[in-house]
């Protein structure tokens, strides 16, 4: 009776595990990740933080508006495993830096997306694995849907 009751607690504890990871890491539910846009904007602010760094950048869209969009980079211990540092990325993504962002949109055409890559008008680029974005198999190019440019190359 005992066995059966833990052994009924474990099933149990898995199925609940892996809702949580589900809903974490349910990325291509959210996102597009057959298609990437470029956004070029300014930096509002940049967070370092687990269990994903976030980018916010205000972009004007085609009225001149601003819309602040945010992107969806990696965690804090993959972006050092990547190179990168806390002050280095402080520093270069500091608000005001101008930026072209890509990355893979939402699905629901919210002005978020997951971070593939960055470019200041510098030439800084932040382009070794900083996000989880997917670049879009070839043929697939429905970006001017969202942002009237097609992805940096």
């Amino acid at each position: 009776m005992k066995r059966k009751l833990l052994v009924a607690l474990g099933v149990a504890g898995i199925f609940v595990m892996s809702i949580s990871v589900f809903a974490h890491h349910g990325t291509q539910v959210s996102y597009d990740m057959n298609k990437a846009i470029d956004v070029k904007g300014v930096v509002t602010e940049f967070k370092w933080l687990n269990p994903h760094s976030q980018l916010y950048f205000d972009v004007k869209d085609k009225d001149g508006k601003v819309v602040t969009w945010g992107a969806e980079m990696r965690a804090p211990g993959n972006l050092v495993a990547e190179g990168y540092t806390r002050k280095e990325l402080l520093e270069k993504l500091k608000p005001g830096t101008e930026v072209t962002v890509t990355g893979n949109p939402s699905k629901s055409g919210a002005p978020v997306l997951v971070f593939i890559k960055l470019k200041t008008a510098d030439g800084y680029c932040l382009c070794n694995n900083g996000g989880g974005g997917a670049i879009p198999k070839e043929g697939v190019d429905e970006n001017l849907k969202y942002s009237g440019t097609p992805p940096a190359k």
